[in-house]
């Protein structure tokens, strides 16, 4: 092996734990009024949201993602009636989930 094949196995080697490290420590929302349950899925990438069924209004994920360098950023789903928001913080995994939580908003 070169040394350019051993920094890229390196490299690859971090990425996969700062991936796991973001996803063992990301925390539900907090509970409050009408609250909704929070999941990460794909290998810890996405932040998913469920609210009770019935309610008025809609509702969105907030999902704050931290990548492989530490630094942090908010993705936002698409706002819904019913069903399972989510925000996806990376497609290639140089980013997980730190934290989940939800918006909701009063639209007829």
């Amino acid at each position: 092996m070169n040394r350019k094949e051993v920094a890229s196995l390196l490299a690859a080697c971090a990425l996969s734990i700062a991936v796991l490290q973001a996803a063992g420590t990301a925390t539900a929302a907090p509970s409050r009024e009408g609250s909704c349950g929070t999941w990460i899925s794909g290998p810890g990438q996405t932040g998913n949201v469920t609210c009770p069924a019935g309610g008025v209004g809609q509702f969105r994920a907030k999902v704050t993602c931290t990548t492989d360098g530490g630094s942090t950023f908010v993705m936002y789903g698409l706002w819904e009636y019913q069903g399972v928001p989510k925000g996806t913080c990376s497609m290639n995994g140089t980013a997980g989930v730190s934290y989940i939580d939800w918006d909701r908003r009063m639209k007829g």
